[in-house]
């Protein structure tokens, strides 16, 4: 079922005009499907029950998504024994979740979704501005509205302070107001970077370890991933490297992965060795370990990784 969904996914997003990799090859990981289009990056994960979401994916996701700038999101049909409606967005540990009708709205007909998921039921977000303006210009006041929608006072000053309200309400305002007064949902940036927690301790082996030591001694930063075909994303600079540390049997497999997205996000990748391995790829940069002792500054480490993927590319 799952492999199902991702591939109506996949085409939804080629019709949308993005250009896609899914990582079906690899397990596990927090995402499924990445995909772009123009400025807009996402990281998706497709799911026929969200309940198999668990919170450490939802963590490295949205570490992930604010380390590249790109959207997480979950992409799924049923919850319990529920269904997902269309046209609603749920959270899951701070992910926006949507089904695959909502997907399609959003990606490809340009709808964003107006209601949200939370305990009670069904809320929307509305534009105050809107909402004093429109009842002014009807000279209704705030007491007025009030009995109108049989709430109080200050309920109606709430709703002009932006305070969100359920669907019944806001569909009862905007029947008297005689004007749209909800807001759309960005789902595209809906965790904000307030929300991304630290990254997890990672258990490496060492030998990774070692690698992970020579490269945070030159003064690069490593963020640790565990779900993913990298190991680490490295920071250099301000440029973030999708960097493969270990050393295991299946490089070359996990080198195509790493190549493939950095292809689509249209970052650096590079796969740190030991020993040479007969692996190559022109998305990824082998560098062999003992080439990090002659780096000193973290210009010095982008910069080799620059040089070696020109010369990889001739």
């Amino acid at each position: 079922m799952q492999g199902l969904l991702i591939t109506n996914v996949i085409k939804i997003l080629d019709k949308a005009g993005y250009v896609v990799t899914d990582l079906a090859e690899t397990k596990p990981r927090c995402f499924d499907v990445v995909a772009r289009k123009g400025e807009t990056v996402l990281f998706l994960k497709v799911l026929y029950n969200i309940d198999s979401f668990k919170p450490e994916m939802a963590r490295e996701m949205k570490i992930i998504a604010k380390t590249l700038k790109a959207s997480p999101m979950v992409v799924g049909e049923r919850y319990k024994m529920d269904y997902l409606d269309r046209g609603v967005v749920y959270t899951r540990y701070g992910i926006p979740v949507i089904n695959t009708a909502t997907f399609y709205d959003m990606i490809v007909e340009g709808e964003m979704p107006l209601i949200y998921s939370a305990p009670g039921g069904y809320y929307v977000r509305l534009d105050n501005e809107k909402i004093k303006k429109a009842r002014e210009s009807l000279g209704i006041s705030a007491g007025e509205l009030a009995k109108m929608l049989g709430v109080s006072r200050r309920t109606v000053m709430l709703y002009e302070e932006g305070v969100d309200t359920n669907v019944e309400n806001a569909i009862k305002l905007e029947e008297i107001l005689g004007e749209c007064v909800v807001k759309e949902i960005d789902v595209l940036n809906f965790v904000s970077d307030e929300e991304v927690e630290e990254a997890e301790n990672v258990r490496y082996g060492e030998k990774e370890s070692e690698i992970i030591s020579q490269l945070q001694y030159i003064g690069v930063d490593v963020i640790p991933v565990k779900h993913a075909p990298f190991d680490v994303i490295s920071k250099p600079d301000e440029a973030p490297v999708l960097t493969g540390i270990k050393q295991v049997r299946e490089i070359e497999k996990r080198v195509d992965l790493m190549g493939r997205i950095s292809r689509i996000i249209s970052t650096m990748a590079a796969y740190i060795v030991e020993r040479k391995v007969k692996v190559q790829n022109d998305s990824v940069v082998i560098v062999m370990k003992d080439e990090l002792s002659c780096v000193s500054n973290p210009k010095d480490f982008y910069n080799l990784l620059e040089e070696k993927r020109d010369n990889q590319a001739e």
